[in-house]
C-alpha cells in the first residue's frame, strides 16, 4: 500500500490538534519547504528520519533504445535520500543498539560474513 499526501493529512487531522484544512496546510507547507531547499541545492535533514540532498551527475554516453544510435546524455541533477540509523533500524525491525555508532548495517553484515557466520549475507541497510 502506498502512503499518499492525502493519507498523511488524514493522519495528522486524526491526531485531533488541527482542523482538516490546517492539517492540509501544514503538510503542504512542509513539503514546499523541502522542495524550495532542494531547488536551491541545499540539504534537508530531518533528525531520526534522514537527509535529502542534490547531487550533480556528469554527462554520459548512452544510446537510443529504438535505433541503437549512440548519443551523449547531458549533465543533470538528481535528488538523493540517505535514511538515518533510526529509520534503518525501524525498517529492519531491529533495536537501534544493534547498529553500532558510525557503522552501517551492511558493514556489520560484511563483518559477520568474514567471521564465517553463514554462507550468504543478507545486506541490511539497502532500501
Amino acid at each position: 500500500m502506498t502512503l499518499t499526501k492525502a493519507d498523511i493529512v488524514a493522519r495528522v487531522y486524526a491526531e485531533g490538534m488541527l482542523t482538516k484544512a490546517e492539517a492540509a496546510d501544514a503538510v503542504e507547507r512542509s513539503l514546499d519547504l523541502v522542495k524550495e531547499a532542494l531547488a536551491k541545492e541545499e540539504e534537508v535533514l530531518v533528525s531520526g528520519f534522514g537527509k535529502w540532498s542534490v547531487r550533480r551527475k556528469a554527462a554520459r554516453r548512452g544510446r537510443n533504445p529504438q535505433t541503437g544510435d549512440p548519443l551523449t546524455l547531458p549533465p543533470r541533477k538528481v535528488v538523493t535520500f540517505r535514511p538515518s540509523r533510526v529509520l534503518k533500524a525501524k525498517v529492519q525491525g531491529v533495536p537501534l543498539e544493534d547498529l553500532a555508532p558510525g557503522q552501517t548495517a551492511s558493514a556489520q553484515d560484511q563483518g559477520a560474513a568474514e567471521n564465517g557466520d553463514g554462507g550468504s549475507v543478507i545486506r541490511r541497510g539497502y532500501f
